[in-house]
C-alpha cells in the first residue's frame, strides 16, 4: 500500500517536471554513441535489432554486434543485416564467455564516450538514442540512463499480463526513482552508460545472475546517479509460456537476492542514504512474499476447518483496499503511458487476473530463488545465456513501439 502510493505520486510528479525535458543538443553538439548488441544463438531475431539501431535518428554512432560463440547462423544473419554500412561492425568470437563478459569486451572496443546496450531480440525507436543522450547530457552526475521497454508480442494471456507489469509497475517505479537520481535497474534491454564510469567500477560481473542490476548498484555506490528516459522507446519480446516465464522470474529473483547479499551492508551506510529507498523496496518485497504465503496458508485453513480463524474478515477488507489502490495505480499508468503506447482492450481486461495469478508466480520465484541467493550469495561460475527467441527478423515486424504523438523538442 505504501509503495504503491509512492509510485503513483512519483509518477505524477515526474510527469509534470522531468518528463517534459526536450531533446536539444548541448552547445558542444551531440556526443558520439556506440551501440552494443550482444548475441548468442540469436539468428532468428538479430537482424531486427541491427536494422532498428542503424535506423536511429542520431548524427554520430556506431553499432557493434558482439557474437558470443554462437553455434547457429547469428554471425551470417548479422552481417547480412549490416550490409555495407560502415557504421556497423560484427565482432565474431568462437568462445562463449557469457553476456556480462562479452559486454565488457564491447565497452573496451567502443569508440565513443557514450555506450548503449540493447538486446538482440529488441528494436529501438529511431529517436531513442537522441532522447537518452538528452537526459544524459542534462547532468554531469549521471552515469546511466534507462530506456522505456514496451512489450511487442502481446498475443496471449501471459504477454498481456506482462504488458500491464511493464506499465503499471516498472514504469511507475522508474519514474519515481528518477526523481531521487537512483533508478535501481538500467536494464540490458536498453540502457545508455558513460563508458569511463562503467570501466572505472569494473564493468559487468559475469557471475551475477542479473548483471545489469549489479552494475547499476555499483555505479550508484560510486557516487553517480541514474535516470530513466520515458521517451526512449524500445520494443521487447516477453516469455509466452509458463515454463519460460518461470525460468525468467527465477533468474530475476536470484539476481535480486545476490545484489542484496553483496551490496546491502554498503548501501546501509550513512553516506549511501540516497539508496535507502532502493533497499527498502527490495527488502519489503521479500517481506511481502512471506506475508503472502502466510495469508494463503491461513486462508486454506479457513476453508479446511470451515470456520473463521480470525483472519478471514481482515483478509477480505485488506483485499478490497489493495484492489482499490491497484485500480488507481493501473489507471494512472494508462494515462502516463498513453502518448507512447495506447493499450488494447484485451490487456486492460486481463488486469483482474494480474493480482490473482501473476503475483503468485513472482512470489513463488522469490521464495524459490531470492531467499537462497540472499543467504549464500552469487555462484562462482559465470552465468550462461538464458532464453531462446521467437523469430521476428523483419524491421517491420508487428508490434513495434508506438512513436510519441508529437516529437519532443
Amino acid at each position: 500500500m505504501i509503495t504503491a502510493a509512492m509510485w503513483i505520486a512519483g509518477g505524477l510528479i515526474f510527469r509534470f517536471t522531468d518528463e517534459r525535458r526536450g531533446t536539444t543538443a548541448s552547445p558542444e553538439g551531440w556526443p558520439g554513441v556506440s551501440v552494443l548488441i550482444p548475441a548468442y544463438n540469436e539468428g532468428p531475431v538479430v537482424a531486427t535489432s541491427i536494422r532498428a539501431a542503424l535506423a536511429s535518428d542520431y548524427p554520430e554512432f556506431e553499432v557493434l554486434v558482439l557474437d558470443d560463440g554462437s553455434t547457429d547462423d547469428t554471425v551470417e544473419r548479422a552481417r547480412e543485416a549490416a550490409g555495407n554500412d560502415p557504421r556497423c561492425r560484427v565482432v565474431p568470437d568462437p568462445v562463449n564467455v557469457g553476456k556480462g563478459d562479452r559486454l565488457n569486451i564491447g565497452f573496451e572496443l567502443a569508440t565513443y564516450p557514450l555506450v548503449v546496450v540493447t538486446d538482440a531480440d529488441s528494436h529501438m525507436h529511431p529517436e531513442a538514442l537522441r532522447n537518452m543522450a538528452a537526459v544524459m547530457e542534462s547532468s554531469a552526475s549521471l552515469a546511466a540512463v534507462a530506456g522505456a521497454p514496451h512489450v511487442t508480442n502481446r498475443t496471449g494471456l501471459l504477454p498481456m499480463l506482462q504488458t500491464l507489469e511493464a506499465a503499471a509497475v516498472i514504469s511507475l517505479i522508474r519514474r519515481t526513482q528518477t526523481l531521487t537520481g537512483c533508478v535501481g535497474t538500467v536494464a540490458g534491454v536498453l540502457g545508455m552508460f558513460r563508458k569511463g564510469r562503467v570501466l572505472a567500477v569494473g564493468g559487468y560481473r559475469g557471475t551475477m545472475a542479473t548483471e545489469d542490476i549489479d552494475l547499476t548498484w555499483r555505479l550508484l555506490l560510486a557516487g553517480w546517479q541514474t535516470a530513466q528516459s520515458p521517451h526512449a522507446l524500445v520494443g521487447m519480446q516477453v516469455p509466452t509460456t509458463l515454463k519460460a516465464l518461470w525460468s525468467q522470474r527465477k533468474r530475476w529473483a536470484r539476481g535480486q537476492g545476490e545484489v542484496l547479499r553483496v551490496h546491502l551492508r554498503e548501501v546501509l551506510r550513512w553516506r549511501n542514504r540516497r539508496m535507502w529507498l532502493l533497499a527498502y523496496e527490495a527488502i519489503m518485497s521479500l517481506v511481502w512474499v512471506i506475508c503472502w504465503v502466510l495469508a494463503m496458508i491461513l486462508s486454506t485453513l479457513n476453508v479446511i476447518f470451515g470456520h473463521d480463524l480470525g483472519f478471514f474478515a481482515f483478509g477480505m477488507g485488506w483485499g478490497a483496499a489493495i484492489a482499490i489502490v491497484a485500480t488507481v495505480q493501473l489507471l494512472i499508468a494508462i494515462v502516463l503511458r498513453y502518448r507512447y503506447d495506447p493499450w488494447d482492450l484485451g490487456a486492460l481486461l486481463a488486469g483482474a487476473l494480474y493480482p490473482i495469478a501473476y503475483w503468485a508466480i513472482s512470489a513463488a520465484a522469490a521464495l524459490h530463488s531470492e531467499v537462497k541467493a540472499f543467504v549464500v550469495g552469487p555462484r562462482e561460475k559465470r552465468v550462461v545465456w538464458d532464453l531462446q527467441r521467437d523469430a521476428a527478423d523483419s524491421p517491420d515486424a508487428p508490434g513495434r513501439p508506438v512513436p510519441p504523438r508529437r516529437r519532443a523538442r
